[in-house]
């Protein structure tokens, strides 16, 4: 069985491929600026090649829902479930937070972020347990960025500007700790986008 993994919804695309021949799933990282369902089918093309596998091998296709970025939750996801509809993939979602979480080692607590609004990001508090997935411990909020060096450490995309908030050391790409997740059964969300609503903005004379 070979597994793919779609992290689209943060300042980085990452996309991975795990079977049967490989201990280490490999990976693909970028961070240009061409249109991420263009990229996505790149990126996988390149694994596929460097596997030497057929595509129809691919039977589990593991994607983040967000909070993140709009465009990039509705590419990944559209890319995932085209997958599954041409070669017949189960198709697994799992949070953006729940997926940034999973890239540090515990036991202890972190927090995750992912892009929000100008100046705000998306963050969520987790525990990390030996070898299960990351528990979550709150519900998810929009901060901003100049209130994130009061909480931590901090795990998210390492271009993501976190302000000199304290960062936990990564032991997997984004991308790694989806597969992680997904072999664990912790992806299980509905193959549907996540957007967070952030606090009313607030008009001079309202009121």
């Amino acid at each position: 069985m070979w597994s793919v993994a779609i992290l689209s919804c943060g300042p980085q695309l990452e996309v991975a491929l795990s079977g049967r021949a490989s201990t280490v799933p490999s990976v693909v990282r970028l961070a240009g600026t061409s249109p991420r369902s263009t990229l996505l089918l790149a990126a996988l093309d390149l694994l596929i090649e460097d596997a030497q596998i057929e595509r129809d091998e691919i039977s589990l296709v593991a994607v983040s829902r967000g909070p993140g970025s709009f465009t990039g939750i509705r590419a990944g996801l559209a890319t995932a479930q085209g997958l599954a509809a041409a070669l017949g993939a189960e198709v697994l979602a799992c949070s953006s937070l729940l997926v940034h979480a999973a890239r540090c080692e515990g036991p202890g607590e972190v927090w995750a972020a992912q892009p929000g609004r100008r100046g705000e990001v998306y963050a969520q508090q987790f525990r990390i347990v030996p070898e299960g997935p990351p528990v979550r411990q709150t519900g998810v909020e929009v901060l901003p960025v100049a209130a994130l060096a009061a909480r931590g450490p901090w795990t998210a995309a390492e271009r993501l500007d976190l302000g000199g908030a304290a960062r936990c050391t990564p032991v997997r790409t984004g991308a790694e700790a989806l597969l992680w997740l997904a072999e664990r059964g912790a992806a299980d969300d509905p193959v549907e986008p996540v957007y967070v609503e952030g606090p009313p903005v607030a008009v001079p004379g309202d009121g």
